[in-house]
Formats: C-alpha cells, sequence, structure tokens
C-alpha cells in the first residue's frame, strides 16, 4: 500500500491548473455536444465537438494521470478540424472578400456558417424573440437552404464570425461576393443589405439565384450585428461598396434589403449615390421605413401576410405612397417569407430584375 502510493506521481501546479481548466471547458462541450444533436450538426461542427469532449476528459484525468494522452489527442482533433476548414473553405462561384481591399480573413473560415446559423436560430426560438407564428417553418426552410447552398457551393467562408468579433467597420467591411455565371465583366450589380444577426452567406447565394437572370454580380456587405444601416456607420459602408463596384466597371445598380436592411436600404436609396452608378431599382424584402419618403425610382416590395415583425400594413402603406413606381407581392408566409417561400420570391424578383433591363436598353 505505502509503495503504491510511493510510485504514485505526486500532484504538481499544473496538474491542479488542469483539472480546473477542465472543470470550465466540460460544460461547455457537453452543451455543445447537446446542441450538435439538436441542429444535425455538419462533420466539422462534429469534429470540433468530439475534440472539446475528449480535451476536457484529458484536463479532468491529468491530475491523477490516468489517461495521458487525451488532451493532445483533443486539441489535435480540433487542430485538424480548423485546418481542414481553413484549406478548404473557398467556393469557385461565392467568395467572402474584405473590401475595399479584397482580402480576406481566415477567421471566417474556422466555422461553417450552418452551425452557427441553426444553433441561433433555435436559441432565438426558445427564447421567444421570434414570435411562433412568424416561424412556423424558420427552421426547416433554413436547413433547406443550407442543403441547396452546399449542393451548389460546398465549404464557404462566411462573414458572421468577423461581424460577431466585431470586426466590421466603413474601412474594412466583409462582402459576400457572387458573380453572374459566363460573365467576366457584369454592368450590373444587386447590392442587398442583411438584417438583424448579422450577413449570412445563405441569403446572399439565395438573392445571386434571382440576380442570374440579369447576369447581375451579387454583393452582399456586412456593418454588424444588428443590421443598423440607417446609422452613418452604415451609410459609409454601402457608399464604399457603390465605389468599389464602379471601379470594377458596373454601370447599373440595384439596392435591395432583407428585414433591418431592407429598412435601411429604404432610408438610404434617398442618401447614397455614385457617379458612375445608375440607380435602376429599389428591392425591399420584409423591411421597409414608413419615415421617408417614398423613392424616385421603382420599387419591388416582397412581404409575407402574417410577418408580426414587420406588419404587412406598413409594406402596402409604403407601396401605396410609391404609386406606379411599386410592384407589391404579398406570400402566405410570415417574416421569413424569403427563405419558407423561396421559389416564388426568386421567380418574383427575378421576373422584376428583367422588366426593369429591359427598359434599361435603347
Amino acid at each position: 500500500m505505502n509503495t503504491s502510493r510511493a510510485q504514485r506521481p505526486p500532484r504538481t501546479p499544473a496538474s491542479g491548473l488542469a483539472f480546473f481548466l477542465g472543470l470550465l471547458t466540460s460544460p461547455v462541450a457537453a452543451f455543445l455536444a447537446v446542441a450538435a444533436v439538436l441542429i444535425g450538426a455538419t462533420p466539422s461542427g462534429w469534429g470540433y465537438v468530439v475534440g472539446a469532449l475528449v480535451t476536457s476528459a484529458g484536463l479532468l484525468s491529468k491530475r491523477w494521470r490516468r489517461w495521458r494522452g487525451l488532451t493532445r489527442v483533443g486539441l489535435g482533433l480540433l487542430l485538424l478540424v480548423a485546418g481542414a476548414r481553413l484549406l478548404l473553405s473557398d467556393s469557385k462561384g461565392l467568395h467572402t472578400l474584405r473590401l475595399p481591399d479584397e482580402g480576406r480573413r481566415f477567421s471566417n473560415r474556422l466555422v461553417d456558417e450552418r452551425d452557427g446559423t441553426l444553433l441561433a436560430a433555435h436559441a432565438l426560438l426558445l427564447s421567444g424573440r421570434v414570435p411562433r407564428s412568424d416561424a412556423r417553418e424558420f427552421v426547416p426552410a433554413l436547413e433547406g437552404a443550407f442543403t441547396r447552398l452546399r449542393e451548389a457551393e460546398g465549404p464557404i467562408a462566411t462573414p458572421a464570425i468577423a461581424t460577431w468579433l466585431g470586426l466590421q467597420s466603413p474601412d474594412a467591411f466583409d462582402a459576400v461576393v457572387i458573380p453572374p455565371e459566363g460573365t467576366a465583366s457584369p454592368e450590373a450589380a444587386v447590392v442587398m443589405l442583411h438584417g438583424y444577426a448579422g450577413n449570412f452567406a445563405v441569403y446572399c447565394w439565395e438573392m445571386a439565384r434571382s440576380a442570374r437572370a440579369i447576369s447581375a454580380l451579387t454583393v452582399c456587405p456586412s456593418v454588424g450585428p444588428a443590421g443598423d444601416w440607417w446609422t452613418p456607420r452604415g451609410e459609409e459602408t454601402l457608399e464604399r461598396t457603390f465605389a468599389w463596384l464602379a471601379r470594377r466597371g458596373v454601370r447599373r445598380v440595384y439596392l435591395g434589403g432583407l428585414s433591418n436592411g431592407g429598412l435601411g436600404a429604404s432610408v438610404l436609396v434617398g442618401r447614397v449615390a455614385h457617379p458612375g452608378l445608375e440607380l435602376r431599382g429599389l428591392l425591399l424584402i420584409s423591411g421597409a421605413s414608413s419615415k421617408v419618403p417614398p423613392p424616385r425610382v421603382p420599387v419591388l416590395l416582397v412581404e409575407g401576410k402574417h410577418d408580426t415583425m414587420m406588419p404587412a400594413r406598413l409594406m402596402r402603406d409604403y407601396a401605396q405612397r410609391a404609386g406606379r413606381l411599386a410592384t407589391y407581392v404579398e406570400l402566405d408566409s410570415g417574416h421569413f417569407a424569403f427563405l419558407d417561400r423561396y421559389e416564388t420570391c426568386e421567380k418574383a424578383i427575378a421576373s422584376w430584375l428583367v422588366e426593369r433591363e429591359r427598359t434599361a436598353r435603347p
């Protein structure tokens, strides 16, 4: 008995610190494991979860040195998953760039957008922040959108990570850029402003499916988690986006917005312009401001009939004030019509864009 105790390695301050770290990380790892089951995590998501669980087990056991290699194995798995995402998250048809210098942030590649977005969606529903009447089909529609995106583009980088890290500014902001197929130098572009919770590539990709009807470049800049485009920071970010487009040879632009982004677009359409760009129209999806005058350009409004977050009566009023310049499309949906009625939205937006481009040509 005494011999056994003598052979047992002495406890050190390092082993005590490891045990303390294990106590801190194990609840987080357990929570992530439950969340991964709930959302049906991606392979990289599960890789991070398993790595976190193994690392936590190794830290907790180090005090007694029962499984010496667990911590190394867990950390190695975490590094392996992160390295794989850094190398592979680079789609040929969808680019997440830092504008205006066209650089890239490697942090945007580390986590799959699907995992973070679905986790946030479930959290919003459970907290009651999103009314059930607006979100009956929200999560299934979001899952379907990510499935279509992955089949089309494979692993991608997401601007949401840099957004939540507070890295967006008018001097250096992330934008999802999706060029049209078969057109090297498009003369038309659709700029879509994101809504609350930040910029997500999946929404930009959905818009690009409509924009390809006119072979337009799709650009979705980032402002911050609140989607407060009506602030000076949002206004300057849009100005720099327009300037970047003009330098690329774009001549005609359509300004769009989703939810808070729609509200911001309805405000900024009267403030932001560029001498090298002709603003051809305004695209408002589930969001518009009732405190601004109607636009002087044609406007398409897409709204869910049962939307309680941006009531349909406000969108109808905006359309009525815009008069003949307005095209109003109301769908049997709530606030997330752009996702759960994506086929109808895609056709309505594409048809409107085609009609606008037809009138742009002599």
